[in-house]
């Protein structure tokens, strides 16, 4: 069904008002007058780094001259200052009218700050919302009125619009507590620095990971818990930086209620540390538990053989390590052992026997540590290794 600027105006900003904090003004409102004759609805959002006017413009008015009026306005008007130190306004003219008196949609040449026409068929219902100017409401918002009026869907009344702005007001009493704020960038900074990067390696191989089998549930627990500190991380700058308006549409920390903001803070932040606390100290001791040992089960004398290679194994300060190759074709026998830490883990020449004889080399554990031990045939068809945790008993 074919719709007016007017409907479509109403449908689109009865949801944009709320979600992303602009206000309605009046076609009467002396500061807009430059451009009030060729607009139907004006919305403005003032607070921020990036104000921003949304102005509907119907049949017979001239897109192009609101958006350049706008943009003188905000240019002149909209300056940073002590508390706003960077001010990037924008400019938004939806015009509404049938597709062969539509103008070209698209940024607006020549504007005094960033401005573009975003274009709305009133006939089809097709949107076309090329250019993004900072402060923008998502295109999404337009799509989903011109969808809703031309399957017949009612406009919003006059009441509902202003009930929607009244949501507005009520929502800038939710700001968070200034300390509390600081506190979190504070936190956030750290985990940012501590586990961002190995949280975003983490993300990228979980789903690899866990297409593999059998992996070690030890494994599995770091890499989750690296990638679930990775989008806290950034769950909570966007909550800091209210990005998309998050931090006033998000449950708990857009309450009008303090403590119910302070209670969802202080839940994000236990999160945070309890992850933190899984990725210490959980996930080693998993570690080890789970590292394979042999003889008394106390790490003093370890063997390994060929179904060990890529593992790991823990062998106590002091201890042997027994790598055993023999698993290996007799033709690959002649085997080179060596340890990537010497001063960690040494091998006993006295202690090992001929490579060519039988492939079986004997390690004495230094000091504490971590180290490698590789191994690889002659013709270097076969290679070995295995990592080798040493510590106390």
């Amino acid at each position: 069904m074919p719709f007016s600027v007017e409907d479509l105006a109403l449908t689109a900003l009865v949801r944009i008002l709320p979600r992303s904090r602009y206000r309605l003004a009046a076609q009467t409102d002396a500061r807009f007058q430059s451009f009030a004759a060729n607009s139907t609805r004006i919305a403005y959002r003032q607070q921020g780094a990036t104000p921003a006017f949304l102005i509907f413009s119907g049949p017979g008015q001239s897109p192009h001259a609101a958006a350049m009026a706008a943009a003188a306005w905000a240019e002149a008007s909209w300056r940073p200052n002590a508390i706003q130190r960077r001010v990037r306004p924008g400019v938004v003219v939806v015009h509404v009218a049938p597709g062969n008196q539509l103008t070209p949609a698209g940024p607006v040449a020549g504007a005094a700050v960033p401005a573009a026409v975003w274009t709305v068929d009133s006939a089809a219902g097709r949107v076309a919302t090329e250019g993004r100017p900072p402060g923008s409401p998502p295109p999404s918002e337009l799509r989903h009125a011109a969808s809703a009026l031309m399957r017949g869907v009612p406009a919003p009344s006059l009441g509902e619009l202003d009930l929607a702005e009244k949501g507005v007001m009520q929502m800038r009493t939710a700001g968070t507590p200034r300390w509390l704020s600081g506190i979190a960038g504070l936190f956030l900074f750290y985990f940012a620095l501590r586990y961002g990067l190995t949280g975003l390696f983490s993300l990228i191989a979980l789903p690899s990971l866990l297409g593999q089998a059998p992996t070690p549930l030890y494994v599995v627990a770091g890499f989750t818990a690296n990638a679930l500190i990775l989008v806290g991380i950034v769950f909570g700058a966007a909550l800091l930086f209210n990005f998309r308006n998050l931090a006033h549409r998000a449950p708990g920390f857009a309450s009008t209620v303090p403590a119910r903001r302070n209670l969802a803070w202080g839940s994000y932040i236990a999160a945070m540390v309890g992850l933190a606390i899984v990725l210490q100290g959980v996930v080693p001791a998993l570690e080890r538990q789970t590292i394979p040992s042999a003889g008394q089960g106390d790490g003093t004398h370890v063997t390994v053989t060929v179904q060990d290679d890529g593992g790991e194994v823990f062998v106590a300060t002091g201890g042997q390590l027994v790598v055993d190759l023999t698993g290996w074709p007799s033709s690959e026998w002649g085997v080179t052992f060596k340890s990537s830490n010497p001063s960690v883990l040494e091998l006993m020449p006295d202690k090992t026997e001929s490579p060519a004889t039988r492939p079986v080399a004997t390690f004495r554990a230094v000091s504490a540590g971590f180290a490698r031990v590789d191994a690889g045939s002659g013709d270097g068809k076969y290679t070995f290794q295995v990592r080798v945790d040493i510590g106390s008993p």
